[in-house]
């Protein structure tokens, strides 16, 4: 389960229909996810496409899991992801996050997921800067 997300950006007519996954785990990274514009703060289930090679707006770079022994708060987590999703962006797509033509961002567990569903995972997620559709993999491409 998945607590917060960040905004998102796409087009409804551009993406293809998205399949919910549920636990994102190691298997996560390299999964490319299509939000539509109406997706709220807090999200339950990820978007996930079938190939990269589908418009998506996002794919997940890293997913780390929360070093905190109880639920930190949220802004604890915010700092926690941020860390953790800038060093983890230059090793996956092999630029900085901060020369790149992609914005990062993540999504952290809820107090509710922390402590019913033991969700301790932070997911680093990257798009298209410029709010467009991707159509492929972001790994290793060094824009």
């Amino acid at each position: 389960m998945v607590g917060l997300a960040s905004a998102c950006s796409g087009s409804d007519d551009e993406l293809v229909k998205p399949q919910p996954v549920l636990d994102v785990g190691d298997d996560g990274v390299g999964t490319c996810l299509a939000f539509d514009v109406n997706t709220s703060a807090s999200v339950t289930e990820l978007p996930k496409v079938d190939s990269c090679t589908v418009e998506h707006t996002h794919e997940i770079y890293s997913v780390v899991d929360s070093t905190a022994e109880v639920y930190p708060g949220f802004e604890q987590l915010e700092a926690e992801a941020q860390a953790s999703c800038v060093a983890g962006f230059q090793e996956y797509v092999g630029i900085s996050p901060f020369d790149s033509e992609l914005f990062y961002s993540w999504l952290v567990p809820t107090l509710d997921t922390w402590e019913n569903d033991d969700d301790r995972e932070i997911i680093c997620v990257a798009g298209s800067a410029n709010g467009g559709p991707l159509t492929e993999s972001i790994k290793g491409i060094a824009r």
